[in-house]
């Protein structure tokens, strides 16, 4: 790892990209347990984890519940911060951690000024599949724990509910 702006940099961030996504991000140096979002916050940020470890954490049935932690090299909040959604989970400090705060503008204006002849649709499309696999999740979620909770599904799943949601995971050329 080489030494930058955070600490040190994984091997990940080292490409002509990452290294200016370091550049227009600002330095975070979080103690252990502080919060990067909370679910169902909406944040314009995303962030790069260059030291220590955030724990990603779902409120389930009124509880916290802690899903797995991501160390230096991983890149956290990409989806909620490109589309504007609420953060689906919690993002907090394990112990003393830096990560670089990236600002959705600053994202969008680096990939504006690629001079890529389709940036605009491929932002497009991106966005429309994250919220369209966004969707299908939550659908999923939704269908599984109605499944677990009524006791005359037996934990079965209706086979045109999951071909609904995976259709509609597909289907995203269009709003």
């Amino acid at each position: 790892m080489n030494e930058s702006r955070g600490g040190a940099v994984p091997e990940c961030f080292r490409g002509q990209d990452t290294a200016s996504l370091l550049d227009v991000g600002q330095v975070r140096n979080m103690p252990a347990h502080a919060s990067l979002c909370e679910e169902g916050d909406v944040t314009q940020s995303f962030f790069l984890v260059t030291a220590g470890e955030v724990e990603i954490a779902k409120r389930i049935s009124g509880q916290d519940c802690a899903l797995s932690t991501f160390g230096p090299g991983s890149v956290l909040g990409l989806m909620p911060a490109l589309d504007g959604e609420p953060c689906a989970v919690s993002m907090r400090a394990v112990n003393d951690a830096t990560v670089v705060e990236i600002e959705r503008d600053s994202l969008l204006a680096m990939i504006d000024s690629s001079g890529e002849p389709d940036v605009g649709l491929a932002n497009y499309l991106s966005l429309l599949a994250i919220r369209r696999l966004r969707g299908a999740t939550d659908e999923l979620a939704t269908a599984i724990y109605s499944a677990l909770r009524s006791p005359d599904r037996n934990g079965r799943i209706d086979a045109m509910r999951l071909a609904r949601i995976q259709a509609g995971s597909y289907a995203w050329l269009g709003d």
